[in-house]
């Protein structure tokens, strides 16, 4: 009987380890699995950075609940903050009292490499800063690789920051582009901090938003780093007198101190066309006044997939960066541009805190320059030269009948010499431009055009049109102006 007993006894043990056995095998297995359920897919990377505080986002494929990061001056670490639960988009602010640091992102069981981030202060220690501009990726149409090969070399300028000027991706309302668009630019996201600007091909979709964080309501939005003062527009918002946005703007701009401003939107209010877009005269004739009046230094616009500089237009640079992978335009002529380029491209800015300069170079995908300049604080001279005919007023076949101020436009029933006024005698000609298109060269005083299109011209009797100049001196600076009309027969 204990023979018997005793092999009992030893059954039960070893069915009891058995179990125990697989229980355990179980819960870790479980615990495996619970584990690698968890995955970074998206970041992290860093956004709106500022003097003392700059954002961290990266996405989950699951909800998570511990969501933080660790940060500090070394990888040893010692801060940490915390983020949202229950959520797979991770975005944290944290507030370092250093300007370059080490980070890393934790969500529950996973957790990031190490990273390193840097705040605008940096630059006051280093005495410079660079960025780099560009944009138009839209990489689908050879399945990104343009659009990678760009990023890659802007990554190699280990840049302080960089600003996409619009049109990422091809069709914004499909996720899958964007998660292309985020693949390819994870070293750069990584290696700097990108800001955004909204462009057509975007379609204001809620994806841009989740992906990007930025100043005021990332439609439309300024920052500032060292010396320069960076001023974003969203063309595809209200943009026109009295709007938010143009209120916002004229705050903006005559509110900062900083010695230099550039602004960027994507499409070009000044640009040749070419095999690409015209010029966006209708938002020019709005905008333009505001950037001469608080003497805007340089204007960034895309676009157009190519790259073009004007000569300074009232003292402002306005440049076309439209390279970053999309298919190439050629460019077309113009007499108010300096340089073009048909090349996928970049353009790097290497600003002095000591000299307030910045040095722009245009660089191709395979370290080419494709052009050189330099912006200082002190504008160029620009010629005066101005519309002095028609005023606001009404004319009747040239003739001022009544002249009002209460409306804004001038009314024009007929044909109509426009007249210019200039303060000096070296210009080498005056262009007249209606609603974009070249009318006339003229290269001796005075400096007129006879308006004499009719209604067989024009699709409307009663049609706004837009009458602008360009005054040439012999030193490549320009003069502009413009009036707003509307015109009957």
């Amino acid at each position: 009987m204990k023979r018997i007993h005793g092999k009992e006894l030893i059954l039960k043990v070893t069915i009891i380890g058995l179990i125990f056995l697989l229980l355990t095998v179980g819960f870790s297995i479980s615990k495996q699995i619970e584990t690698s359920d968890h995955e970074i897919i998206i970041g992290p990377y860093t956004q709106n950075v500022t003097n003392g505080s700059i954002t961290i986002i990266w996405e989950t494929n699951t909800n998570t609940n511990n969501n933080r990061i660790e940060y500090g001056e070394t990888t040893n670490y010692g801060y940490i903050e915390y983020g949202k639960s229950d959520t797979y988009h991770h975005e944290v602010t944290i507030n370092p009292s250093f300007s370059l640091g080490h980070y890393r992102v934790i969500s529950d069981d996973v957790e990031s490499n190490d990273l390193e981030f840097k705040l605008e202060s940096q630059c006051q220690d280093s005495g410079m800063f660079t960025c780099v501009l560009y944009g138009d990726s839209r990489g689908i149409w050879d399945n990104w690789n343009h659009a990678t090969q760009v990023a890659n070399a802007i990554n190699d300028e280990h840049p302080d920051l960089t600003i996409h000027l619009g049109d990422m991706v091809n069709n914004g309302l499909i996720n899958s582009e964007w998660t292309s668009w985020l693949n390819l630019m994870k070293p750069l996201m990584q290696n700097t901090t990108v800001f955004g600007v909204i462009g057509n091909h975007e379609r204001n979709a809620d994806r841009y938003f989740e992906i990007f964080a930025l100043p005021n309501n990332e439609r439309w939005y300024s920052f500032d780093y060292g010396p320069c003062h960076f001023t974003i527009l969203d063309q595809y918002d209200l943009w026109n007198f009295f709007s938010p946005q143009y209120e916002w703007l004229i705050q903006d701009l005559s509110t900062t101190d900083k010695p230099i401003k550039i602004v960027c939107f994507h499409a070009p209010i000044f640009c040749s066309k070419g095999q690409g877009h015209e010029s966006r005269v209708d938002i020019r004739n709005i905008w333009e006044p505001i950037f001469s009046q608080y003497n805007v230094n340089l204007i960034f616009q895309s676009h157009n997939h190519n790259y073009e500089r004007t000569n300074p237009i009232n003292g402002i640079t306005y440049v076309v960066c439209g390279g970053g992978g999309g298919p190439l335009y050629m460019p077309g002529n113009g007499e108010f541009i300096n340089t073009s380029k048909m090349a996928y491209h970049f353009c790097l800015l290497n600003v002095s805190l000591e000299t307030n300069s910045v040095e722009v170079t245009t660089k191709g995908i395979n370290n080419e320059i494709y052009d050189k300049f330099i912006v200082n604080t002190t504008r160029p001279s620009t010629p005066d030269a101005i519309i002095t005919k028609p005023e606001k007023a009404l004319y009747l076949f040239n003739q001022k009948i009544w002249l009002y101020s209460l409306q804004r436009h001038p009314t024009i029933i007929g044909k109509i010499i426009i007249e210019t006024s200039t303060s000096q005698n070296d210009f080498e000609k005056v262009e007249f431009y209606v609603d974009g298109d070249l009318e006339k060269s003229q290269f001796n005083e005075p400096y007129s055009y006879p308006w004499n299109k009719t209604i067989w011209n024009y699709t409307e009797v009663f049609f706004k049109h837009y009458i602008e100049i360009l005054a040439y001196d012999h030193f490549e600076n320009i003069a502009f102006d413009q009036q707003t009309v509307w015109r009957i027969l």
